[in-house]
């Protein structure tokens, strides 16, 4: 039986700071992209403004220019609606640039929003006694440790997503109770735990397209049958990495890894290999139980591609000491969103979804939402 440590709390972030100490130095340039074919560059762009995109740019570029903290990763996370492959950006595009203080330019408070006439008073009616409500249940939210920068019990704040998820719910509903637990068994989560009600939401989960179910093995579709989700909280970008020498280190396209021995920790999602034609016995698959293995793995030369999400790819790769060795495929490099997720026989937790929806929309107007993140990934940056 899983071990459960709960942290109960009224939907509250007390105590909790937006830091991480993961590290991913590297690949938030290494990783900018494709270029525009020419050569002309931009003019130096302004934090707080609208830029459109010139022939010769790159995202990288682009946050270099506006001086954007946080740089490329944290520019694409402001314009997810625009942009959906990190690798490419296109003539003529319109991209915000964040404010210094995290904030989206075309968020306007609330209280500078005014009408242009006085608006007439009516009479009152008497006011009806209020339905006593019952009091709200408290939410059993899970997440686990060895997933930094997103989660982790020794993390600040226990990781970037338990910080955006939790002020979420304090936005949506402060009155909404939560009793918040590190669970350290992935699987445990989606496989027992949501389905039999243990607890009533994941995270942070990756999910799949799910208008595209058919074409899902089955333990991907799993997560689109038989779970709701919130909306993303994170696009994460998905890399590919071999070492120098490999036969591979070359490879632009998912085609160029027909053969390859490719590594993809357990629990980790695979459909975004299923819909490049990555699966066996076009290549072959290991699921290694940890992160740090499938780095060893590549390392003793048992597998030749190693693939997961950049963030914690990048500081695995240097807690091993593999930095100066690695070579990013920059080509292959995707994106996968991470949401929250609830089981659909969970009324109590569906009905909750709208709470953190509501609140992640006042994170990401308010600009604490790019607060958050753009401390963690800083942070990553300058160690």
């Amino acid at each position: 039986m899983t071990k459960l440590a709960p942290r109960s709390h009224k939907a509250a972030v007390t105590g909790f700071a937006a830091s991480t100490t993961t590290a991913m130095a590297g690949v938030l340039a290494a990783s900018a992209g494709l270029f525009v074919a020419g050569a002309d560059q931009a003019a130096a762009q302004e934090l707080c403004s609208r830029y459109t995109v010139v022939r010769g740019d790159t995202l990288s570029e682009i946050a270099s220019r506006a001086g954007v903290q946080g740089g490329f990763q944290f520019l694409f996370n402001a314009n997810t609606n625009v942009l959906r492959n990190p690798n490419i950006v296109e003539i003529g595009q319109v991209l915000v640039i964040p404010c210094a203080d995290g904030a989206l330019p075309e968020a306007t408070p609330a209280a500078a929003v005014a009408t242009a006439e006085p608006a007439v008073e009516a009479t009152p009616e008497p006011a009806a006694a209020a339905p006593e409500q019952a009091p709200l249940r408290e939410l059993r939210v899970v997440t686990s440790s060895g997933y930094a920068p997103f989660t982790d019990r020794d993390l600040p704040g226990g990781g970037m997503f338990t910080q955006l998820v939790l002020r979420a719910f304090e936005l949506g509903n402060p009155d909404q109770p939560v009793n918040f637990f590190f669970v350290n068994d992935w699987n445990a989560q989606l496989d027992s735990l949501l389905p039999s009600g243990a607890i009533d939401m994941a995270f942070p989960w990756f999910k799949p397209d799910c208008d595209r179910v058919e074409i899902l093995s089955e333990p991907n579709a799993y997560r689109c049958t038989d779970f709701n989700h919130s909306d993303p909280f994170y696009d994460a970008l998905v890399g590919y990495y071999t070492l120098q020498g490999s036969p591979y280190e070359n490879a632009s396209s998912a085609e160029d890894l027909m053969g390859a021995r490719l590594c993809r920790p357990d629990a980790w999602f695979t459909f975004d290999m299923e819909a490049e034609g990555l699966v066996e016995p076009a290549i072959s698959l290991t699921r290694a139980p940890s992160q740090l293995e499938c780095w060893r793995l590549m390392d003793a030369g048992e597998i030749d591609v190693v693939t997961y999400d950049a963030l914690p790819a990048e500081e695995d790769s240097r807690t091993l000491g593999l930095t100066d060795r690695t070579v990013t495929l920059d080509a292959l490099t995707t994106t996968a969103t991470l949401h929250v997720f609830v089981s659909k026989d969970n009324e109590e937790a569906n009905a909750a979804l709208p709470i953190i929806n509501a609140g992640l929309e006042q994170l990401r107007l308010s600009g604490e939402w790019f607060t958050i993140v753009r401390a963690s990934i800083q942070d990553t940056v300058e160690r």
